[in-house]
């Protein structure tokens, strides 16, 4: 093979490359117009569900029907966490008549600041006033279980709350 054949070769491979990369250039579709990315950065990450809570209505409900000396401690156990036992619903019962005796009842009830506190929980800032009970204010802790339950724990705070001085 003489070197001018092999020049020849060569440049006539180098033409063929050089074609290829123009046409191949001038092929490359360009977007017609840019589209939205799918993926957005810097958005912030969507906040966790909403956990339900009370409305005030629901737990001024609780909590009226739970300092009615009209019905027993007994007939209230549905309102409290985890129901009353014969012992506890006794010591309200008994809470109650001695309430109702010194002139504390009826309560005005007030419910505000409700927060959710966990799943199937919420807190509230409650007032308790009577005809000879200055208002005192104290968070309770509700529970969901089949409907908006009073604690075993607010029970006990609320009970010294209402029943002190």
């Amino acid at each position: 093979m003489s070197v001018k054949s092999l020049a020849t070769g060569v440049a006539a491979v180098a033409f063929a490359g050089a074609a290829t990369a123009a046409v191949s250039c001038l092929a490359t579709v360009a977007p017609a117009a840019a589209t939205a990315p799918a993926t957005v950065f810097f958005a912030p990450l969507p906040l966790e569900p909403a956990t339900d809570v009370p409305t005030r209505e629901q737990l001024i409900d609780v909590l009226n029907t739970l300092a009615d000396p009209g019905v027993s401690a007994v007939g209230k156990s549905y309102l409290i966490e985890g129901g009353l036992g014969p012992v506890e619903a006794s010591v309200m019962d008994r809470k109650m008549h001695k309430g109702v005796q010194n002139g504390k009842f009826p309560l005005s009830i007030s419910v505000a600041d409700i927060a959710p506190a966990g799943p199937g929980a919420a807190t509230a800032e409650v007032t308790a006033s009577g005809p000879k009970t200055e208002p005192r204010s104290v968070t309770l802790t509700f529970v969901d279980q089949s409907g908006w339950k009073l604690s075993k724990s607010s029970l006990l705070a609320l009970s010294q709350m209402t029943s002190s001085n």
